[in-house]
């Protein structure tokens, strides 16, 4: 079994705590208290619905009515994508073995685009998750393409 996250580094502020980690060749973070108030909430933490980047049949939507202090998205996609599991010399991406969640759990995510300076003045684009959860039926239908 391949799991694509490969670094946490929580960095600690005033107020909140910054979690960054990889998946796949992407970087993301999040605040912890936030994720924490995602899962009661929600149903879902921010390392789960890192995953619905990688479904390529996702709906990228600008947040026109947040941007205000930066500019924000939302995005509609499929949860069950982003996990491999490897049996037999034969690679399955999807939902196997129910890592987390119901195979096409079909999940709606708010995000930001932020780039960070090291350094050596070297930048990365780090993709910072601001809220996830399931999505609602009229998603859902955007998502299949019925409205």
């Amino acid at each position: 079994m391949i799991e694509f996250i490969s670094e946490v580094r929580v960095i600690n502020r005033e107020e909140s705590r910054t979690v960054t980690f990889t998946l796949g060749d992407m970087i993301f973070e999040y605040d912890e208290r936030k994720n924490e108030y995602n899962i009661e909430h929600h149903g879902i933490s921010f390392k789960q619905a890192a995953r619905v980047f990688f479904d390529y049949d996702r709906i990228e939507l600008y947040d026109e009515e947040n941007s205000e202090v930066e500019d924000r998205y939302d995005t509609i996609g499929d949860l069950s994508v982003g996990y491999a599991n490897i049996s037999s010399g034969e690679t399955v991406i999807g939902n196997i073995g129910s890592f987390m969640g119901e195979i096409n759990d079909i999940i709606f995510v708010v995000y930001t685009e932020r780039v960070q300076i090291d350094g050596d003045e070297e930048k990365t684009d780090v993709t910072r998750l601001i809220s996830a959860r399931f999505a609602t039926n009229f998603e859902r239908g955007l998502y299949y393409g019925k409205y």
